[in-house]
């Protein structure tokens, strides 16, 4: 799995807040600045800060559809807002500023699936749910 993420800085933006967006969400990423287009672009495999944040603002279940959703072929895209990013949060929407987009590549369509659901499960009543095991107990009792 390798995430790439890029993020345009407008001529109203500082473009060290909007790296400083970037890294507090994904702070292993590295990060190179486009100076003739004016972006941000990077590459990393560590997202233990974006899962952490998911499971401590209690959005696994909206970030799943938004992962989901996004889904073509082997990779998902999407984009966080630039703003909650600068303040060490996720929310899955552009700002006026385009966002950071955001895009998770697996190695195939059964990889990025499994990546999702490491990144995003499932739950029930706010907890975590094993979903094989969820599925099983289903057909069992069929």
């Amino acid at each position: 799995m390798i995430v790439k993420i890029k993020a345009k800085v407008k001529p109203t933006e500082d473009k060290e807040k909007v790296k400083r967006a970037i890294l507090k969400i994904f702070p292993k990423v590295e990060l190179e600045f486009n100076e003739e287009y004016s972006y941000w672009e990077g590459e990393t495999k560590n997202i233990d800060r974006f899962k952490e944040l998911l499971r401590s603002q209690a959005i696994l279940d909206a970030a799943r559809m938004v992962l989901e959703n996004g889904v073509v072929g082997n990779y998902t895209r999407f984009f966080i807002n630039k703003q909650a990013g600068y303040a060490g949060n996720v929310n899955f929407d552009r700002d006026i500023h385009g966002g950071i987009e955001v895009k998770i590549i697996g190695e195939d369509e059964d990889n990025l699936m499994k990546v999702i659901k490491d990144i995003a499960p499932r739950t029930k009543n706010g907890v975590i749910i094993n979903e094989d095991e969820e599925y099983q107990l289903r057909e069992d009792s069929e």
